[in-house]
């Protein structure tokens, strides 16, 4: 529930700063391995998941989400 509040949150903010046909959707669940492959989480954190998370939780510790949106061009078009 509170990760539908955040995308909602994130859509309007878009939606503020000019950007259209907000669309939030492409949810992934994604573990420390698939995390490990991501150039945002260094060697040292990923070892910290390791050690920190149970077993059981470590193939889901995140969702990833797809967020698409186009910014209108000067004049009212609307850039794909």
């Amino acid at each position: 529930m509170s990760g539908a509040l955040a995308e909602r949150v994130f859509a309007e903010k878009l939606e503020r700063t000019g950007f259209v046909n907000v669309w939030v959707g492409g949810h992934r669940p994604f573990g420390i391995e698939d995390a490990a492959l991501m150039p945002l989480f260094t060697h040292e954190v990923i070892e910290v998941m390791r050690r920190t998370i149970s077993v059981d939780h470590q193939e889901r510790v995140a969702t990833a989400v797809i967020i698409k949106a186009s910014k209108p061009r000067e004049g009212g078009a609307v850039r794909g």
